[in-house]
């Protein structure tokens, strides 16, 4: 019998208006972990915390009834790559993170992003997500998205990391690819939108962002 991927729910301490997007990803097997501020949005959107890590200095503390471990304000890494430290440590393989795109630090939406690209080297798959959005790494791989099943997204959109991805198709789109080149730095491939039930998303050599943003339901 094959064994079940452990999946963290992972916080950050970026505000949200409105939890409920996260009831099309919620697993109740799911860890909980949360970093700093992380804390409240979890409590917010109707999850038991289950670690908390921080220095403290974005609205969290530790609670009684949850193990955490306290930072140091001034260390090498941030609160959130720390929580994520812990959930690998805790075997967990599959990773969503949420209250970590946007506020008014654009330097941690940043390095949150690439964040995607620590976790993959370490044997995890992560996804960012917020009320419209949802960012996934590919990296020499296929991804098949089922858009009429799960959230429905108006726009995908394909952000090379490397200086030249190569190997890229895009099928089931508005504006489809096959084994194209795409640039860093070029906008050849922003604000496509799915054409049918199925899209598939190829990257054959590089690394990309698959970026779907403009959530409908």
């Amino acid at each position: 019998m094959e064994a079940k991927v452990k999946r963290a729910l992972v916080f950050g301490s970026v505000p949200c208006r409105d939890w409920s997007f996260l009831e099309a990803y919620r697993r109740p097997d799911q860890q909980v972990y949360c970093a700093d501020g992380g804390l409240n949005n979890a409590l917010a959107a109707g999850c038991k915390p289950d670690f908390v890590v921080g220095d403290w200095d974005s609205g969290g503390a530790p609670r009684a009834d949850v193990p955490s471990v306290t930072l140091p304000v001034e260390k090498d890494m941030t609160d959130l790559q720390a929580a994520l430290h812990h959930a690998l440590a805790a075997g967990c393989t599959e990773f969503l993170l949420c209250g970590c795109l946007g506020g008014r630090r654009l330097d941690h939406t940043a390095f949150n992003l690439v964040l995607l690209e620590w976790l993959k080297a370490r044997g995890g798959q992560g996804i960012l997500i917020d009320e419209d959005n949802e960012v996934r790494l590919l990296e020499h791989e296929t991804v098949t998205l089922h858009p009429e099943e799960g959230p429905r997204y108006r726009y995908l959109s394909l952000l090379p990391l490397d200086r030249t991805v190569e190997g890229v198709s895009i099928d089931g789109v508005k504006y489809p690819l096959t084994d194209a080149a795409i640039l860093r730095g070029d906008t050849l491939t922003v604000s496509n939108q799915p054409a049918g039930p199925v899209v598939s998303v190829t990257v054959g050599d590089g690394r990309a962002l698959l970026i779907q943003s403009e959530r409908d339901a």
